[in-house]
């Protein structure tokens, strides 16, 4: 449990850094972390894996996150369209990728 508190606080930690807020800065965290959240719930209705959208450990689950939390936060932000376009490219590969795709249910 300590291990999962830990990952959950270095993806904040790495969504705070390239959001560019300081270490010091803490208080945005919850929302970072709602969107974080929100960006996993993304990914698994993308068809991605849940154990691989939790996989903090993941070079392309890491990189996408950020992009989301890049696109969505804060209010007036220019580049949201294209930080949702880059999430959105990121999602579709996952999603195509056998590593990262749910299997579609036998009917």
């Amino acid at each position: 449990m300590a291990d999962k508190k830990k990952q959950k606080q270095c993806i904040l930690d790495a969504c705070r850094a390239a959001l560019r807020i300081p270490a010091f800065c803490n208080d945005f965290d919850e929302e970072i972390a709602d969107v974080i959240d929100a960006a996993r719930s993304e990914l698994v209705a993308g068809g991605v894996l849940p154990e691989k959208a939790n996989d903090d450990s993941d070079g392309r689950i890491r990189l996408a996150i950020k992009v989301y939390v890049k696109a969505n936060f804060g209010m007036d932000n220019p580049d949201a369209d294209r930080f949702t376009k880059s999430f959105e490219c990121m999602l579709t590969s996952m999603s195509g990728d056998s590593a990262y795709r749910t299997e579609p249910a036998d009917e």
